[in-house]
């Protein structure tokens, strides 16, 4: 009895031992993956991470990394770098730097192959605690370019915008914009904005004289005669462009109306530095001749071998009010995204959809990464 006990240990014995040799034959990595220890997500690292984002007022789904999420199989994960400071770049191509705070502090800690709800998130920890609507108050230089105008927000759909200028009162003499937005729909420039009197060429010379519910009126009164610039410059008055050259262009002006008048010498050469695309560039306007109120010119560039040629105006007379538009109305998303995100983001409003809910996230982590690995 005793030898047959002994001899099936034995068995025992030997039949684990195979069964160890084929394992690690078949897999040698199964023992290494079972006993390690998990790696935890830090600042620094790179994670794939799966979840199902819901609304945390209804359950409901809003996004998920899953393409069947009923039994949370297919799809791809999420692929995130939990940054250390606001504009590093990820050292692992390939994964972004752009996760809401609530998510971000919820998925720190966390083991490889862990799973958990994460939330509810408050909205000023997710999208924004204020969703730009109706009634939103910001201020932007884009609707009349170069004047910050503070408005607010009479439609917003998220494909188009219109708002209202307000708070007008609290300006003092401010410089007229050079150009307006009018139908930034249109596919035509001159639909698209207007071009006011070159009330500009004088800094903080405008002031308001009177405000209705859709328009305000200005009033310039120019602050110098002569020396209008001191280089080059193109100015407009709806469809008609003018040089002003230093030295050579004065101002005058009645109760009514101002004008201003170029008189250059033909065969004098101006030449003066702006920026381009790949530097400073230098540009040389040449004066060939003067026809009645016309100016030809010749303009060169020591980045190109091909002379533009303009003719433009000698004499711009132009009233001294001006009336401005108050309401500006079907602005596009492509605009709203490009010209004012920013100046809406500043006011402390967010654009996106999510903005002002309460959210969970339910969460797994399938992999870490360490830069050290």
């Amino acid at each position: 009895m005793q030898k047959e006990k002994i001899a099936l240990i034995a068995l025992v014995i030997i039949i684990i031992a195979a069964l160890s040799v084929f394992v690690t034959a078949v897999n040698t990595n199964i023992f290494e993956n079972l006993f390690k220890e998990k790696l935890i997500i830090s600042e620094g690292d790179c994670a794939d991470v799966n979840f199902i984002g819901r609304y945390a007022s209804n359950n409901t789904i809003f996004n998920t990394t899953y393409k069947y999420t009923e039994n949370k199989s297919g799809g791809t994960p999420f692929k995130i770098f939990f940054k250390t400071f606001p504009e590093e770049a990820s050292w692992k191509p390939g994964y972004s730097t752009t996760i809401i705070e609530g998510l971000r502090e919820g998925l720190i800690g966390m083991k490889e192959g862990q799973t958990k709800i994460i939330g509810p998130i408050p909205p000023e920890k997710a999208y924004g605690a204020n969703k730009f609507a109706e009634g939103a108050i910001f201020t932007t230089q884009y609707l009349a370019f170069g004047m910050n105008q503070t408005v607010t927000v009479t439609n917003y759909t998220g494909e188009n915008l219109s708002v209202k200028w307000i708070q007008m009162e609290n300006l003092s003499n401010f410089t007229m914009p050079q150009l307006i937005i009018k139908n930034l729909q249109s596919d035509n420039e001159s639909e698209m904005v207007m071009y006011p009197p070159p009330y500009y060429i004088w800094e903080n010379s405008t002031s308001i004289i009177n405000i209705t519910d859709t328009n305000v009126t200005v009033r310039t009164t120019p602050t110098k005669s002569t020396n209008l610039s001191d280089v080059v410059k193109d100015v407009r008055d709806g469809e008609k462009s003018m040089l002003i050259f230093p030295n050579a262009t004065t101002a005058s002006w009645t109760d009514t109306t101002i004008t201003v008048v170029c008189s250059p010498m033909i065969g004098q050469n101006y030449t003066f530095q702006t920026q381009g695309y790949s530097g400073m560039v230098n540009i040389t306007i040449h004066i060939n001749n003067i026809t009645g109120d016309i100016i030809n010119v010749t303009i060169t560039n020591d980045q190109s071998s091909e002379p533009t040629y303009l003719n433009a105006s000698r004499t711009l007379t132009f009233n001294r009010t001006f009336v401005l538009p108050r309401i500006y109305t079907g602005i596009p998303s492509m605009y709203i995204s490009y010209f004012y995100a920013q100046d809406i983001q500043n006011a402390g409003y967010s654009l996106d959809r999510l903005a002002g809910e309460s959210l969970t996230f339910e969460v797994t982590v399938e992999k870490v990464y360490k830069k050290s690995q």
